[in-house]
């Protein structure tokens, strides 16, 4: 029985709330009426558009209108509830070294330490033997000029 008797009084409590909250509601829709109402005929009298006006203010009804936008979406998020999905981070990724190509000159070259008995003939134009391009790039190209390039 006693707990019948709180619920009674809680329920009245929020009844009289509630009942506040509508009454202050209603007097903030009257005044609201009547500032419009006031603010049309003064446009009215001063030869002013509505539209005129709110170009005059497009910076507070912009901010007025983001902060409303802003609100409901949180709203309508809140209602949806948190989605189950989850973000998974980003796998770091080894970065490569940057590549240097090494341009070879033209000409004979030999005495390779893993072939010292093969000459390789590079012309002007055209691809550099693979072999050639890399002991270049192992020792850098002037070790490699000084050593291998026959003249």
């Amino acid at each position: 029985m006693p707990n019948i008797q709180k619920q009674i009084d809680s329920l009245k409590a929020e009844i009289t709330r509630l009942e506040k909250e509508q009454q202050k509601a209603e007097q903030q829709q009257k005044a609201l009426r009547e500032v419009s109402a006031k603010i049309s005929s003064l446009l009215k009298e001063s030869g002013i558009s509505f539209e005129s006006y709110l170009t005059h203010h497009i910076k507070r009804v912009s901010r007025i209108v983001g902060k409303l936008e802003a609100k409901n979406s949180t709203k309508s998020a809140a209602q949806a509830g948190k989605s189950s999905k989850t973000r998974n981070p980003k796998k770091l990724r080894r970065t490569s070294k940057p590549t240097i190509t090494i341009k070879i000159p033209a000409g004979r070259y030999g005495k390779l330490p893993n072939q010292p008995e093969t000459v390789f003939e590079v012309k002007e134009k055209g691809p550099r033997p693979k072999v050639l391009k890399a002991y270049a790039e192992e020792v850098g190209l002037e070790t490699f000029l000084d050593q291998c390039r026959m003249n």
